[in-house]
């Protein structure tokens, strides 16, 4: 999907989504069945006003041209599936736990109902440094500490899932400052514009992997909500 082809159908489909800042958005442009596609290397205006546009009716958009290498996005596709492929006893010794809320974890509730679903959560360091070992003095946070698994049981999996953070805290960092000029413009809004740029260097984000493990045939639903030995339900 990150095409340049599609960049062109989305300034054809959200021609009408161009507004000037304050005015108000219409039923026709909220209804509309394109989910905004942005080409982040279109040019300055063009920009600024299909982000308005995006952010001040559907609130949300889908992102072209982002520059994250897509050797990057193979590897960390293969990474992840990597990990959640693991036997269950390795994943578990990642658990998080009362005292780490970062790691792994296929208990998460929604509405009284497990979720279908495992995940590892993995954040900024609180060194900043990626570099120091995760066990470090220096690292944990109000939140923990990150967990990865061995190199020997899944190899590279940190060097490639620290890449990939890295690349989309860029990426974030960069839309952060574009969607607050798009709203607002950056003209009498020094004071807002800084505090954009302090949360970019002092940002705690998230990643998180979610992986939803098939439904076993023939299984009752109390069976498949269960985590069995080999992690799927």
């Amino acid at each position: 999907i990150y095409r340049k082809n599609l960049a062109t159908k989305f300034e054809k489909s959200t021609a009408h989504l161009t507004m000037t800042p304050r005015n108000a958005a219409t039923a026709e442009d909220i209804t509309q069945p394109q989910i905004p596609l942005i080409d982040l290397h279109q040019p300055p205006h063009l920009l600024r006003q299909q982000l308005y546009a995006a952010c001040s009716t559907w609130g949300f958009f889908q992102l072209l041209n982002h520059d994250i290498p897509s050797s990057l996005l193979s590897q960390f596709r293969e990474a992840i599936s990597s990990f959640f492929s693991l036997p269950y006893e390795s994943k578990l010794k990642l658990k998080r736990n009362a005292n780490n809320s970062r790691g792994y974890f296929d208990d998460e509730l929604t509405k009284r109902r497990r979720d279908w679903k495992e995940c590892l959560d993995v954040g900024v360091p609180g060194s900043r440094d990626w570099s120091a070992g995760d066990d470090a003095d220096i690292n944990p946070c109000l939140d923990g500490r990150n967990r990865f698994p061995v190199e020997e049981e899944c190899p590279k999996f940190r060097e490639v899932v620290v890449r990939y953070f890295e690349e989309c805290a860029r990426l974030s960092n960069e839309l952060a400052v574009l969607i607050a000029g798009a709203l607002g413009g950056e003209e009498g809004m020094e004071e807002e514009m800084g505090l954009v740029k302090r949360m970019v260097n002092d940002h705690t984000s998230y990643l998180r992997m979610n992986h939803y493990p098939p439904c076993r045939s023939g299984a009752s639903e109390k069976e498949n909500a269960d985590v069995s030995g080999d992690g799927e339900r």
